[in-house]
């Protein structure tokens, strides 16, 4: 079985599971940082990300994403290759300049690929890839 850990990073003076990323669109891997949030449904990245991959946001397909307060953000979701630690795969994530929650975040459809144990007193989080 496939797994990785991560230290927590600091984030406006906590740690937190802040996790480096890898993102593919064309030939070149991207590292961005999200955070695992086993209360979004979806991954969401905030619409910059997708300029730094070379990503129209309004050419994806539209859905609306509920958020925290129950407001709803316009989100476009594109085929993205993405790595977890050396694990690579394809998936469907959302870009969205509403995100406004100031990091990205991995939903539960990664969730669905790993199972994501958190250590806080550890401050380590850990990718167990479901076989």
């Amino acid at each position: 079985m496939y797994s990785v850990e991560f230290s927590y990073a600091l984030h406006r003076r906590r740690d937190v599971p802040l996790i480096p990323i890898g993102l593919r669109t064309g030939g070149k891997w991207r590292e961005v940082w999200a955070y695992p949030d086993s209360g979004s449904f979806y991954t969401i990245f905030d619409a910059q990300v997708a300029e730094i991959l070379n990503i129209t946001v309004p050419q994806g397909q539209r859905m609306l994403a509920v958020v925290g307060d129950g407001s709803f953000i316009p989100v476009y979701l594109h085929n993205v290759d993405m790595r977890i630690g050396e694990d690579r795969f394809a998936m469907k994530i959302g870009f969205s300049s509403k995100l406004g929650v100031g990091f990205n975040l991995l939903g539960m459809d990664v969730f669905d690929r790993y199972r994501v144990i958190f250590d806080n007193r550890a401050k380590k989080v850990t990718f167990e890839r479901y076989e």
